[in-house]
């Protein structure tokens, strides 16, 4: 068991010691769950605003890619077809990145659970679960999928496939995981506790995937099992190619770590994340980080759509590795330090999340396949206007 005093050592060591204010306050019960909160906190990863990092001059060049529309049809069969045989050895596996909550869309429940047309068959689970139907049924195979949930909305995303019989997929191919949390902190550096004997927490951004992927074991059960590609994505494509062949087969014959689709910006000015490389290695770098130059150079335009093949064994050579937070500034209720809560009407702290592609530049290289916007993204991110779930039904109803 995890005794006062030890804890109370470690918070003083990083000047934390405000987590155990109210401890001698708090029933055995209460004392013994806020210790195990603390024992589990990696404090010494925990950034203060004074080191929030002041951006150091980078150099950003491009990093070309193959656009898929210009491929021979020849090579193009040749891809494909790599590509299914990959997928009917066995050497394939899809993990979708489902933690978030369709609030931003007006809809109760986790984002996956947003439908086309108000029927489950269309909702966004729906959709990637008939894309790897489709590719199962072209290489005859059955191609397991990993789902990453949070603790926000993982027993909501088992109930909702397990109402709808998973889609037409077999149970045992679906595998849900849990994503981390992480706390938040005050602009002085601070944990936040939410109430006296409990921390603020969240999940801690999508590119905690990696570390929750070893932690459950999957990356040694894909190794067992002979899976050298694993296809990446996020849940609000509408239209993602699920284990796409003809990526895979790209990826697979370019033999880099990592191949990520992208689609070309719509003008130099678009503002998104572009890929590229930041001091000599791959990145995805953010558009206010271009100058407006960089923003016309015409090896700069393939956008980051959240669309990647990782290797295995890439994966498994940085699972442990340490990325950097980014914050995010939020409202977090919190308690004052006469014990009263607070529920604040601006932003008071910041949540520390991870990127996933902060995991980039550890590849010894990795590929561009760019493809046609029009057909392969059609991001639902917000409710009205563009890259909106209003936007995506328009289409699915036309």
């Amino acid at each position: 068991m995890t005794t006062y005093e030890a804890i109370h050592t470690k918070v003083s060591m990083y000047h934390q010691e405000h987590l155990v204010d109210f401890y001698h306050e708090l029933d055995e019960h209460e004392q013994q769950a806020l210790l195990k909160q603390i024992d589990q906190l990696d404090l010494s990863s925990i950034p203060s605003m004074t080191a929030k990092g002041e951006q150091t001059n980078t150099s950003i060049t491009a990093l070309p890619s193959q656009s898929a529309l210009e491929l021979a049809d020849q090579e193009k069969a040749q891809l494909y077809n790599r590509g299914v045989s990959l997928l009917s050895e066995g050497k394939v596996a899809v993990v979708l990145l489902a933690g978030g909550q369709g609030t931003r869309l007006g809809h109760v429940g986790p984002k996956g659970t947003v439908t086309m047309d108000d029927t489950p068959e269309t909702s966004l689970f729906a959709l990637q679960a008939k894309q790897i139907q489709a590719q199962q049924r072209e290489a005859n195979v059955q191609i397991p999928w990993y789902i990453m949930t949070s603790p926000i909305n993982d027993k909501d995303t088992r109930t909702f496939f397990a109402d709808n019989h998973y889609f037409g997929l077999k149970r045992e191919q679906v595998t849900f995981f849990i994503q981390d949390v992480s706390p938040a902190i005050t602009p002085e550096g601070k944990i936040i506790l939410a109430d006296k004997g409990q921390i603020f927490q969240a999940p801690n951004g999508n590119g905690g995937v990696f570390t929750s992927m070893k932690k459950a074991g999957i990356l040694k059960e894909m190794k067992a099992n002979g899976i050298e590609w694993i296809f990446f994505n996020n849940i609000d494509n509408a239209l993602v190619q699920v284990a796409d062949p003809l990526f895979i087969g790209y990826a697979d014959r370019d033999g880099a770590d990592i191949s990520t689709k992208s689609v070309k910006k719509v003008t130099p000015s678009e503002k998104v994340g572009v890929l590229g490389q930041r001091d000599g290695k791959p990145a995805v770098i953010e558009y206010s980080e271009l100058t407006e130059e960089e923003r016309h150079h015409p090896l700069l335009q393939d956008a980051n759509i959240g669309i990647h093949l990782f290797k295995l064994d890439f994966l498994y050579r940085t699972a442990d590795a340490s990325l950097p937070y980014h914050l995010a500034h939020k409202k977090i209720p919190s308690i004052a330090t006469d014990g009263t809560k607070i529920d604040p009407v601006e932003p008071n702290g910041y949540k520390l999340e991870l990127f996933y592609f902060d995991v980039f530049p550890l590849a010894s290289s990795m590929t561009i396949f760019q493809v046609d916007r029009e057909n392969e993204f059609l991001p639902v991110k917000n409710k009205t206007g563009q890259d909106s779930l209003e936007e995506a039904r328009t289409r699915f109803s036309s």
